[in-house]
């Protein structure tokens, strides 16, 4: 990166500012630009200062690209790549040149109206981009989203480290997509044949006696009263009672079942005195059963073969969140501290190193998968999926950003305008909405 990127911040959102010579200015890009701003491009406003040229990136609604990543269904991990690395082919288009790009992948930007990835953009004719930036930024990407296929994120990760070519690695990734068979819905849905219902027209055979007028059709017989002797079927009907009295040798204990077989006659109670088991009479040949099929030695005890019943979850979980709560404390790392509703978690562990961000959301059943750092439960309250995000900066300073969540991010109860990082210090209040997830940030 050739240029200082300058982060600032009004009451339009949050900005990035670049300056460079104004004699290195290109001037038929930035024509093309005001003239016709492509949509992959983050919106800037020009100005001349004391011989500087200086563009002002107007970020609005967009959020760093940082903050979606995780893992990937197959084809949205390929309209991933396509959305990151169209633009670099299409540039020319434009007039632009692919190293006057931004290519740092903590610059990628996107925009959740459109869903679509943004660049920064420099309109000069020195170069900002080292030739293989492109590749650097390709790495990084691949490192930081995966995919549900192995076998396409191996195919990804190989071309990255051999011979990265953007357009070739997009034609890699277009022949991997699956293609569905013509006709397999149809041989899915389509009934079979014996299923298909006959014509609803009623043919007369030829020789079938033509019925006059004056013949009328058979009175509908009334229904028989209950008790009244039933008419015996033919030999091609098939009868099945259900809930009639047995008969014969059924009633004599037989013990048919509703659709034939024998029943199972029901074990003997257990005598008064005598050892039974849960279900009578039979504990003492189980143990034997079990003792001869065991490895166990023939002393040890029948008792000791027992499954112990598992540990209270509730225990289990106080425990765990104890032994979090001191690693914490060991290790010395950042956390969020609960001081709002007791049926939320109590802290939410934050480890960062220089230059990455942690972000926070709510599991979302549809995805299926995990999308931010730390999910809250899916039924909790005014928490977005994609909710907000602390990132540690180079210096070693941490700031909070909300990434346009429906029911806000508040800091110290003052709601966070989305997409403006700010300051975040030991003893801040953080509410992630309104629905009682708020916490105190602990270093």
């Amino acid at each position: 990166m050739r240029y200082e990127i300058e982060n600032r911040n009004d009451l339009s959102g949050a900005q990035l500012v670049i300056r460079f010579p104004e004699e290195d200015l290109d001037q038929k890009a930035l024509y093309t630009i005001q003239a016709e701003p492509p949509g992959f491009l983050v919106p800037f406003r020009y100005r001349s200062i004391d011989g500087q040229a200086e563009c002002t990136y107007q970020l609005g609604g967009r959020s760093k690209l940082q903050y979606r990543y995780g893992s990937r269904e197959p084809e949205e991990y390929i309209t991933f790549w396509q959305q990151v690395l169209t633009p670099i082919l299409e540039c020319s288009d434009w007039f632009l040149k692919p190293l006057s790009f931004v290519l740092d992948a903590r610059y990628l930007y996107w925009e959740k109206a459109e869903g679509t990835i943004s660049y920064l953009y420099v309109p000069a004719h020195t170069d900002c981009a080292e030739a293989d930036s492109l590749r650097k930024m390709a790495a990084e990407l691949s490192r930081q989203n995966s995919v549900t296929d192995p076998d396409l994120e191996n195919k990804v990760l190989r071309a990255i480290m051999q011979d990265f070519q953007p357009r070739s690695f997009l034609e890699m990734l277009r022949s991997s997509r699956p293609i569905p068979r013509r006709g397999a819905a149809a041989q899915i849905t389509a009934p079979s044949p014996r299923s298909v219902p006959a014509p609803s027209v009623v043919r007369e055979a030829p020789s079938a006696p033509v019925r006059t007028v004056s013949e009328q059709p058979a009175p509908v017989r009334p229904p028989e009263p209950a008790g009244a002797p039933r008419p015996q079927p033919g030999t091609d009907d098939i009868v099945i009672n259900f809930g009639e009295k047995q008969t014969g040798k059924e009633k004599k204990g037989k013990g048919f079942s509703l659709f034939g077989g024998k029943k199972e006659k029901a074990a003997p109670k257990a005598a008064a005195g005598k050892k039974g088991g849960l279900f009578g009479g039979r504990k003492e040949k189980i143990e034997k059963e079990m003792v001869l099929g065991a490895a166990a030695a023939p002393s040890e005890p029948p008792q000791s073969r027992r499954p112990y019943p598992p540990e209270p979850a509730a225990v289990w979980a106080q425990s765990t969140e104890e032994w979090e709560a001191t690693q914490l404390e060991e290790d010395g790392r950042t956390y969020l501290r609960l001081v709002g509703d007791p049926a939320l978690p109590r802290e939410i562990p934050v480890g960062l190193q220089p230059g990455q961000a942690f972000t926070i959301g709510r599991f979302d059943v549809s995805v299926g998968h995990q999308q931010s750092d730390y999910e809250f439960d899916k039924q909790t309250k005014a928490v977005s999926r994609h909710h907000a995000a602390i990132e540690r900066e180079q210096d070693g300073c941490y700031t909070l950003v909300d990434l346009d969540s429906k029911a806000g991010t508040f800091l110290n109860g003052e709601r966070l305008t989305p997409n403006v990082p700010v300051p975040l210090t030991r003893g801040s209040r953080v509410s992630f909405g309104t629905g009682g997830a708020d916490y105190i940030w602990e270093e």
